[in-house]
């Protein structure tokens, strides 16, 4: 059941004119996907203003078009069901505060610099009748389009929050207002936007501060402890890491290729808890710790998190297992890539037995620090078994550089392709990684 029940409840919610009481059905920002009773919010981008598309949004059956006032004289449509605003945006992001301030389930929020997406689908997997945000959809658009589909019979929503600059989590999490915050890790991302690792620190701790009272904060074991804990006396916190001085800890962690099995500890336990998961990558043992310490302040079922985690796999092009060329074997994890994530994935291909090869991307958003941090990548994956390095992207010569022998470096994926033709011996083991915008997994169908 939507919590917003028709047009008059959202129109009067939002203290607009509400002259009649339609079905509402979904909430679209593409008139292309407009169904019959849809609520179609007419968003002005950089390249598209959607206020133009209200005709077409209320000729497919939308219940409601909200629109910018500037342009309703633009339209050639006249109905009651357009709406003129000042900012069809701000309505969008009030209907969702209002969406959610109705629902009475468990709210979790989750940001960090890596690990977010994935921590969000351990929760959605093992929690049942659990409702979370879709693909990437965790932007001021995105976030609050999720929260408007939410419905009352779930028992718990699962909010993933992305930043690119200051305040943005701020805004996010004032939208969800969740009973429990995950900060999966501090590290490199969007130095463009945020320019340092304190940027980041500042933009994720923001969730801190949107914490409903009386919840809590699951954050990491590390040197932020104490700045964290410092911004709130009327919230618990509980700590997540390797160290045994973590509220959460593993111990008896055993990797393969087919994927991860150890405890979780805590004297939160009475009892160390047993768990054995396809997820592969230290990375991950720290985002189930971050999953489960979230599950257990909810006081939600543990046994259900267990069993809801052993058929769990990688979602596509993360860290994604795949047969190839001359029988090789790939780690696609070409979603997307930062320093931080960029050193788990070296890990993840270092624990493989025989030859081992890296394709590497650019890494993109560092800002003044994107030449160093291509450099330390490179260092990197030599200390840490990486047999031949393969760069593809401008910056990505600084790696290849920084490897040394057997670094190589490329101005096309045909040329890379190219090279691996006449060097696969056969069996190898692979990762493919590198920003979305470098699209790393075109090289997979080069070869054909």
């Amino acid at each position: 059941m939507k919590l917003i029940k028709n047009t008059q409840d959202l129109l009067a919610s939002l203290n607009l004119d509400a002259k009649s009481g339609l079905p509402i059905r979904n909430f679209q920002i593409d008139s292309r996907k407009v169904t019959k009773n849809s609520v179609f919010f007419g968003l002005t981008g950089s390249n598209e203003d959607g206020s133009l598309y209200a005709e077409h949004a209320i000729a497919k059956g939308a219940s409601l078009a909200i629109i910018k006032e500037s342009n309703v004289l633009n339209s050639s449509i006249q109905s009651s069901r357009v709406i003129a605003v000042k900012s069809p945006e701000k309505c969008l992001i009030e209907s969702a505060k209002i969406a959610m301030e109705r629902y009475k389930g468990n709210i979790i929020g989750v940001t960090g610099s890596n690990g977010k997406t994935t921590t969000k689908n351990i929760l959605n997997s093992c929690i049942k009748n659990s409702y979370a945000t879709f693909q990437n959809y965790n932007n001021e658009i995105g976030l609050p389009l999720c929260a408007l589909e939410l419905d009352s019979r779930n028992s718990t929503a699962i909010f993933e929050m992305g930043a690119a600059k200051l305040g943005d989590i701020d805004l996010l999490s004032k939208i969800i207002k969740p009973n429990i915050g995950i900060i999966t890790h501090i590290g490199h991302s969007h130095l463009d936007g945020l320019n340092s690792v304190k940027g980041v620190l500042e933009v994720k701790s923001e969730l801190i501060s949107n914490i409903k009272k009386d919840g809590a904060a699951i954050i990491p074991d590390s040197k932020y402890l104490n700045y964290w804990k410092k911004m709130r006396d009327d919230i618990s916190f509980y700590t997540f890491g390797e160290s045994p001085s973590a509220s959460y800890f593993p111990s008896q962690i055993k990797m393969t290729k087919q994927g991860l099995s150890f405890f979780i500890e805590s004297t939160h336990l009475k009892k160390r808890i047993p768990i054995k998961t396809k997820l592969v990558g230290m990375h991950n043992v720290l985002n189930i710790l971050a999953s489960f310490a979230a599950i257990h302040a909810a006081k939600l079922h543990i046994e259900e998190f267990a069993a809801g985690l052993k058929d769990l796999v990688n979602p596509p092009q993360r860290l994604e297992l795949k047969t190839w060329a001359k029988q090789s074997q790939v780690i696609d994890d070409t979603y997307n890539a930062n320093p931080d994530s960029m050193r788990a994935a070296i890990d993840v291909l270092s624990q493989c037995k025989g030859r081992k090869i890296a394709i590497l991307g650019d890494m993109a958003e560092l800002g003044r620090y994107r030449k160093k941090l291509h450099i330390d990548l490179g260092d990197y994956a030599k200390i840490h078994g990486v047999d031949i390095l393969l760069g593809y992207g401008d910056l990505m010569r600084h790696t290849a550089f920084a490897f040394g022998k057997n670094g190589f470096f490329f101005k096309s994926k045909i040329e890379l392709i190219d090279f691996l033709k006449n060097n696969l011996a056969g069996k190898e083991n692979i990762l493919l990684k590198g920003s979305r915008s470098m699209r790393m997994e075109e090289i997979l169908d080069l070869w054909k």
